[in-house]
């Protein structure tokens, strides 16, 4: 069972999020929660909207950032962050997340967007502030370069030349940033099995998607997208 499954599953079980504190430390529960937040700035994103989905990842996200607040006073500060500003940091994220669910509920799903994009800089600081390497930068242009890398338009079994000259830009663009994925890492990951791994593994997934595209189908392009955000998802709940 993952990490995120052990959180919903704490919560599920639970009758207060802080409860979650039995299986998760405070550093993995805002892990866990962060996942829920870049679910719901995906489903959110004006390029492929679906407002069941980004409501119900803000409200898993809201759930989840509760646990976070009720251990904040055990988190450890990094800095230039101090201990007694940890509480007040997790409380301002609450706040605008409150405020894009509120948007949202309303209809305004662009205006809630734009809201919860506040929240990427806050949760960086908060989890990585002062580090020597700032891996945000590259980790977050490759977030927005997938998002915007869709297949909300391939309806025909084969893809048009527009949309080949499209999907060859994009990929190439997240082969260059792949490689800056690389060329960034923090020093205390760069010799960490697991961390080269799953950075083989990204690489691995954009070789894939190159070929599919190259390849000038539908299906083969949808499961080599599939394959790939799994992936980055899965790297940005651990290193981001």
């Amino acid at each position: 069972m993952t990490k995120l499954q052990l959180l919903a599953l704490a919560l599920f079980l639970s009758t207060s999020p802080a409860d979650a504190e039995d299986v998760l430390t405070c550093e993995e529960l805002m892990g866990a929660a962060t996942a829920y937040y870049r679910e719901a700035l995906f489903q959110s994103d004006p390029l492929h909207q679906d407002g069941a989905a980004a409501n119900s990842a803000l409200a898993a996200f809201r759930v989840a950032w509760r646990a976070v607040a009720e251990r904040a006073a055990d988190c450890a500060p990094c800095r230039p962050i101090q201990e007694d500003e940890v509480e007040q940091r997790v409380q301002d994220i609450a706040d605008v997340a409150e405020k894009a669910e509120l948007q949202n509920d309303r209809g305004r799903l662009d205006q809630a967007h734009l809201t919860l994009s506040q929240i990427r800089p806050m949760l960086t600081d908060l989890r990585h502030a002062g580090e020597p390497h700032d891996y945000a930068a590259p980790l977050d242009a490759f977030d927005d370069k997938l998002s915007e890398t869709t297949d909300d338009d391939l309806d025909e079994e084969e893809i048009s030349p527009d949309q080949f000259v499209q999907l060859c830009e994009q990929v190439g663009v997240l082969a260059y940033l792949g490689e800056k994925l690389e060329k960034r890492a923090p020093a205390r990951w760069a010799g960490e099995p697991e961390f080269l791994d799953a950075l083989e593994n990204l690489s691995r997934q954009v070789r894939g998607l190159r070929a599919a595209v190259l390849r000038g189908r539908h299906a083969p392009i949808r499961a080599a997208l599939s394959d790939l955000r799994q992936s980055f998802d899965r790297f940005y709940r651990l290193y981001g």
